[in-house]
C-alpha cells in the first residue's frame, strides 16, 4: 500500500500539481529501506565539499571540517571569487549543474569552486527525506562558508551560491545559518516544486536570502517551480518547453527541460551572444503575447554569469520555440473545430467535452503563433469578439437568464434597468437563490449549466439566474482578456443590487453565486462592488477558480474567503489550469485535487483540460447523491496520499451543495472513475443528510 502510494504519488502529482510520466519511476530502485533523515549536527558525514581549482579539476581536494586544518592548508586561490555548486535530488559532485559549470568557468578565468555533495542524503526513491535533510545540507554548508570567511581565506563578498533545483532551494537556506552575513549573491537554476509550493520563505529560495537572488526557469509546469523568487526571474521559452525537449530519447521531456537551467547557465560564462530577455510583469502575459521584445534598454536584461546586481524584475527570452508552436497550433485548430465543442450535456461524453472551446482557445491564447500564421491573426488584439464600447453596465453582452421549474425550457431575461422586470417573471422570493457563472467559452445552453439546472430541479424549487456572457468571450480578445472578468464581476454586482432593492427581492446574504472556472474569480469580484450597508453575499461556491490571471496575490482581484459569508472551492485541475492554494474557508482536492480518474488521454491538453472540467460533474452529482461526497480533513497532500491522515468520524464533511458552512479547512475526498462518483462515507452506508431543499445562509 505504501509502495503504491508513492508510484501514484510520483507518477501523477507531487504537492503543487505536477504532472510526471511514468518514465520517471520506470526501472527506478524501490528500496526505501535505505531512506533515513540525517542527524541534525553539523560537520555531518553525509554532507561532503570538494575544491576545485583549474590546477586540480582532475583531482579535487575534500574540505574536511571534521580536521578545520585541511581547509585551511587547501589549495585556495586567494584574490578569485568562489563559487558554491549544490546539486539537486539523487545528484552527486559530478551530477549538475557540476559537469556544465565547472569546466565552463575555468575555461573563463581562474575561479575556486567548491561542489556540494550531499548523495547519500538524496537517493532514489527517497525524495521526502531528501526535502527534510536539506536544512542539515544548508547548515553545514553555511558552517563551511563561516570558517573560510573566518579563516581570511576568501571575503563575503565574493562568494556567489548557485543551486540546481533541490540545490536551488538549499542555497537559499543557508541565509538561515550563515553568521558572516547576507551572501552578496545566489543564482537558482530551476529551483524544485514538489513540496515547495506552500513552504516557508524559511525554507526556499527566497530575496530575502542574498543581496541579490537570479532564479532561472526551465521547467515550470514539472519539476521547476513557477512563482518568481527573487530580484529578477528569467523565464526561458516562457519555462514551459525547452526546444528539442520534446524529442529527447534519452530523457524524459521533464528531465529534459529542468536540467536545461544549468546548460544555459554554463553558456553565459563565455558566450560572445549573450542571453537577452526582455521585461514583462508577469508570466501569463508573455505566454498571451501581449508582451513584446523591443522597447528601451530598460527592458532588456542578460541572463546568468554576468546579469548585474540591481537587475529587477521578471524577463523572457525565447530560443528555437517557433519549431514546437507550429506543431501545436495546428493540433490545437483541429481541437477547436471538434464537433463535441457544442454538446450541451456535460455528462454525455466527459473525455471528448475535454477537448472544448474553452481550452482549445486557452492552449492558442498561450502558445507562440508560428510565422506563417501571424498574417491570420494580426488582428488579434482587436477583433470582433472584443467588447464594444461603451464599457458601462449593463451591457448587451452580458445577459442574466431566470430559470423556475416552471420555465425551465422558457428562461425569462431580467433587464436590471427596468424595476417592473423582476415582476414579471415567475421569481419566488421564498425560493433559494442560485447565480450560476460559467467559464471561459462557455453559455446558458453550455455545459455545465444545463445539467446543473436540471440537477436542481429534481431537488425542488429554486431561482436559477444563470450569468451569459458567452457572446463576449468567442475568440480570445487579448487586449481585454485580463481586465474583462473584473468589468464581468461590475455587471454581477449590479444585478445583485437589483435583486437586493427590488420590493420582491432578497439581501445578497441570501444569495448562492456558483462559478466554474474564471467564473469562480468572478464571483468572489462581485464583493469589491458591494457597500457593508448593502449586505455580503451568503455563499460562492467556486469549482476549480483558475490560475491563469490569477495567482492569489491580490484578494481584490481573485476569490478569497472576505468574498462572501461562506466561501468553499473545490480543486480538481489544480496547479495547471487550476489554482492549487486554498482560496476559501473549506477547500477541497478531489483524488488530490489533480488527476482525475478516468481523464488519463493521449494527449497532455485533453487530461489537463478533463481534470479541470470534471469538478462540474462533482458538484452536480452532490445536489442529489444518496451517498455524498463526504471528505476528510488533512494538513498537506504527501500525509493524504500516503494514508497518513486518519480523521475521526465527526470531522468529516459533506462536499458540495450540502456542505456544512460551518466547514473550515483544507479536505481530501476519493471519487470514483465513472458515475456515480460519489463513494459515501468511508468504511460505512451513510447517507447525504436529508436538508431542507429551501435551505440558505442567512446573515447572522
Amino acid at each position: 500500500m505504501f509502495k503504491d502510494a508513492l508510484l501514484r504519488w510520483l507518477s501523477v502529482v507531487i504537492v503543487s500539481g505536477t504532472i510526471i510520466s511514468l518514465q520517471l519511476v520506470a526501472g527506478a530502485d524501490w528500496n526505501f529501506l535505505k531512506c533515513f533523515e540525517t542527524v541534525k549536527r553539523c560537520p555531518n558525514q553525509n554532507v561532503s565539499f570538494y575544491l576545485y581549482t583549474r590546477e586540480t579539476q582532475e583531482n579535487p581536494t575534500q574540505l574536511d571540517m571534521f580536521n578545520p586544518q585541511s581547509i585551511v592548508s587547501a589549495n585556495f586561490i586567494r584574490g578569485r571569487p568562489l563559487i558554491v555548486l549544490i546539486h539537486g535530488y539523487t545528484g552527486h559532485r559530478d551530477y549538475a549543474p557540476n559537469p556544465t559549470i565547472r569546466p565552463a568557468y575555468f575555461a573563463y578565468d581562474e575561479f575556486n569552486i567548491i561542489s556540494v555533495d550531499y548523495n547519500p542524503l538524496a537517493l532514489e526513491p527517497c525524495y521526502l527525506q531528501a526535502v527534510r535533510n536539506l536544512p542539515t545540507v544548508a547548515n553545514c554548508t553555511a558552517q563551511l562558508l563561516d570558517f573560510i570567511i573566518e579563516s581570511g581565506l576568501i571575503p563575503l563578498d565574493d562568494i556567489h551560491v548557485v543551486g540546481f533545483s533541490l540545490g536551488g532551494q538549499t542555497s537559499g537556506m543557508i541565509a538561515n545559518y550563515l553568521r558572516a552575513g547576507r551572501l552578496k549573491r545566489i543564482t537558482g537554476l530551476d529551483p524544485a516544486k514538489p513540496l515547495f509550493v506552500f513552504a516557508s520563505n524559511e525554507y526556499k529560495l527566497d530575496q530575502s536570502d542574498a543581496e541579490f537572488v537570479q532564479v532561472i526557469h526551465t521547467d515550470v509546469f514539472q519539476r521547476g517551480i513557477l512563482h518568481p523568487s527573487g530580484h529578477t526571474d528569467f523565464f526561458v521559452n516562457g519555462g514551459v518547453v525547452q526546444p528539442g525537449c520534446d524529442a529527447s530519447t534519452m530523457m524524459t521531456t521533464g528531465e529534459c527541460n529542468h536540467n536545461r537551467a544549468p546548460e544555459y547557465y554554463a553558456e553565459s560564462i563565455a558566450t560572445q551572444v549573450g542571453f537577452y530577455g526582455y521585461r514583462c510583469a508577469h508570466w501569463y502575459l508573455y505566454m498571451l503575447g501581449i508582451c513584446r521584445a523591443g522597447g528601451s534598454d530598460e527592458q532588456v536584461a542578460i541572463m546568468g554569469a554576468h546579469t548585474p546586481n540591481t537587475t529587477r524584475g521578471l524577463y523572457f527570452l525565447t530560443k528555437g520555440f517557433v519549431a514546437i508552436s507550429i506543431r501545436l497550433y495546428d493540433r490545437l485548430r483541429r481541437c477547436a473545430n471538434n464537433p463535441f465543442v457544442q454538446q450541451t450535456s456535460f455528462t454525455a461524453s466527459l473525455t471528448m467535452a475535454a477537448s472544448s472551446l474553452t481550452v482549445c482557445i486557452l492552449f492558442l491564447s498561450i502558445l507562440p503563433t508560428p510565422a506563417q500564421k501571424q498574417q491570420e491573426n494580426k488582428n488579434v488584439f482587436n477583433t470582433s469578439s472584443c467588447l464594444e464600447k461603451p464599457f458601462r453596465c449593463p451591457h448587451p453582452r452580458i445577459k442574466f437568464y431566470l430559470y423556475t421549474r416552471r420555465t425551465q425550457q422558457n428562461p425569462e431575461l431580467i433587464d436590471v434597468l427596468n424595476p417592473e422586470s423582476l415582476y414579471y417573471t415567475h421569481w419566488n422570493p421564498s425560493h433559494p437563490v442560485k447565480i450560476v457563472i460559467h467559464g471561459f467559452g462557455g453559455g446558458r445552453n453550455l455545459s455545465p449549466s444545463p445539467d446543473m439546472r436540471k440537477a436542481y430541479f429534481t431537488r425542488g424549487n429554486y431561482n436559477i439566474i444563470i450569468v451569459d456572457y458567452g457572446s463576449a468571450v468567442t475568440e480570445p480578445c487579448l487586449s481585454q482578456i485580463e481586465w474583462a472578468p473584473r468589468f464581468g464581476s461590475l455587471c454581477v454586482s449590479q444585478l445583485v443590487k437589483y435583486i437586493a432593492h427590488h420590493p420582491r427581492g432578497v439581501p445578497p446574504d441570501d444569495m448562492h453565486l456558483i462559478g466554474y472556472s474564471v467564473g469562480a474569480h468572478i464571483a468572489g469580484l462581485v464583493a469589491n462592488y458591494l457597500t457593508p450597508s448593502e449586505g455580503k453575499l451568503g455563499r460562492i461556491t467556486g469549482l476549480d477558480p483558475t490560475i491563469f490571471f490569477y495567482a492569489g496575490s491580490n484578494n481584490t482581484r481573485d476569490l478569497d474567503p472576505s468574498d462572501a459569508h461562506f466561501v468553499d472551492i473545490i480543486h480538481t485541475g489544480a496547479g495547471i489550469l487550476g489554482q492549487w492554494s486554498p482560496g476559501g474557508h473549506a477547500d477541497f482536492y478531489v483524488n488530490g485535487g489533480t488527476s482525475q480518474p478516468g481523464c488519463a488521454s493521449s494527449t497532455i491538453f485533453q487530461t489537463l483540460a478533463c481534470d479541470h472540467t470534471k469538478v462540474t460533474p462533482y458538484f452536480i452529482e452532490s445536489i442529489n447523491s444518496e451517498r455524498g461526497f463526504w471528505a476528510g480533513p488533512c494538513p498537506t497532500l504527501i500525509s493524504y496520499l500516503l494514508g497518513w491522515c486518519e480523521p475521526k468520524d465527526s470531522d468529516y464533511v459533506l462536499m458540495g451543495e450540502h456542505l456544512s458552512t460551518q466547514a473550515r479547512g483544507v479536505f481530501y475526498v476519493t471519487t470514483n472513475a465513472k458515475p456515480p462518483y460519489a463513494r459515501g462515507f468511508p468504511g460505512k452506508n451513510r447517507r447525504t443528510a436529508k436538508t431542507s431543499e429551501y435551505s440558505g445562509v442567512r446573515r447572522k
